[in-house]
């Protein structure tokens, strides 16, 4: 997996007027801001007090604003005793005050590696094989980044043709080794959130999925087969 073009240092200003778009321009259609630009910050957001440790129903309604739909099988099932513990077990056992970009690389693959709390609550998720659930990887990784948006990123085809990766499979390794490869990628991000004008808290995982999935969709990429984008400068 590449970093694409746009988050390089030459195109700091394009990927800032990407976040404030997605963030703050209204749809020419509703006049409305985009219902994503909400998933961060509603209901006091998932990685807060009292919740940060069990997906509620307010992480349902949040990942809906990204357009997917958590199954009621889904959230009727999650909240079932003893998964909900076992879930509550897993999220204490990740942090919510770690950053991806912070992690060394053992470390790395001690919190998002296979065997991993989170790789056992993605899997959960997942109910694989036979998707119990009827969860896929892009509906697990809206839950999971709502829960840790700080160190779970947002996966979807849209993304994965701009990075030039099929599947969701390794993405947080792959994303932690661009973190790696790039020392300057997490402070960059910083200076795009800052230009932006964007007042919403994000993650430095939430502003990359921002400003990838509003390129990918300008470049005319959907969820079906496309050409990928962006990839080399």
């Amino acid at each position: 997996m590449e970093l694409p073009a746009i988050l390089k240092e030459e195109n700091v200003e394009a990927a800032a007027e990407l976040l404030r778009r997605y963030y703050l321009e209204p749809s020419a259609k509703s006049g409305l801001l985009s219902t994503g630009s909400y998933f961060d910050e509603w209901a006091n957001r998932g990685d807060g007090p009292g919740v940060k440790d069990r997906i509620t129903d307010s992480d349902a309604v949040a990942v809906s604003m990204l357009s997917v739909k958590v199954p009621a099988q889904a959230i009727i099932g999650l909240q079932e005793k003893p998964l909900a513990a076992k879930i509550r077990d897993l999220l204490e056992k990740i942090p919510t005050d770690v950053k991806m970009s912070d992690l060394t690389v053992a470390k790395a693959e001690a919190t998002l590696g296979e065997g991993s709390p989170a790789w056992l609550l993605w899997n959960e998720l997942r109910r694989t094989p036979k998707t119990r659930w009827d969860v896929g990887a892009t509906t697990a990784s809206k839950i999971l980044s709502r829960k840790r948006p700080h160190l779970i990123p947002i996966w979807d085809k849209v993304i994965g043709k701009v990075v030039g990766k099929e599947t969701a499979e390794d993405q947080w390794l792959n994303w932690h080794n661009l973190f790696m490869e790039d020392p300057d990628l997490a402070g960059r991000l910083g200076r795009i959130h800052q230009l932006s004008t964007v007042q919403t808290t994000i993650s430095e995982l939430r502003i990359m999925d921002a400003i990838l999935w509003r390129y990918g969709k300008d470049q005319g990429i959907t969820g079906g087969r496309s050409r990928t984008a962006g990839i080399t400068s």
